[in-house]
Formats: structure tokens, sequence, C-alpha cells
């Protein structure tokens, strides 16, 4: 299994910035937060940040709840509307 590195994890977050047309360093983008030896990924809100996921976890279980979160994004963006009455 290859190493999962912080570029690795990086590189998921600038995609999927890319993917809902955030700015990073701007409200509404993602970025990484490491501490107590693990990683978090969180959204960056006006006031603050918000973790996604909570808690703490390796580079490899980050990186993929970051690709399994960008699936999930790109399902929501080709669902249709709901339709209104």
């Amino acid at each position: 299994m290859k190493r999962t590195t912080k570029y690795d994890l990086a590189a998921a977050v600038r995609v999927l910035n890319e993917l809902v047309g955030a700015t990073p360093g701007h409200p509404g983008a993602y970025c990484l937060q490491g501490a107590y030896g693990g990683w978090q990924m969180q959204r960056i809100l006006v006031s603050g940040t918000e973790a996604i996921f909570p808690g703490y976890r390796s580079k490899r279980e980050l990186l993929d709840l970051i690709h399994a979160f960008r699936a999930g994004v790109r399902v929501g963006q080709q669902a249709p509307a709901p339709a209104t009455d």
C-alpha cells in the first residue's frame, strides 16, 4: 500500500475546492488541520472553521473520507432539482 502524505491530503482538498468553486482561504473553502497526531478536514466560515468529520484521523483514513465526500458532492451536483408545486 502506498504511503499517504500531507501532499496527498492537500491535493485532495484542492480538487474538492475546485469542484465546489471555492477560493482557498476564503469562506466556503475546505482546509486541513493537523493536531494530536492526526488530521481533520474543515470548512472555513466567516467566523472561524467547522469540522466536516468529527475528531482527528490518520492521513490514510482522512484521504478515504475526502474521496467519499467528493463523490457525494459530484452526485449532488448532477441530481435534478426537486419538483415544486
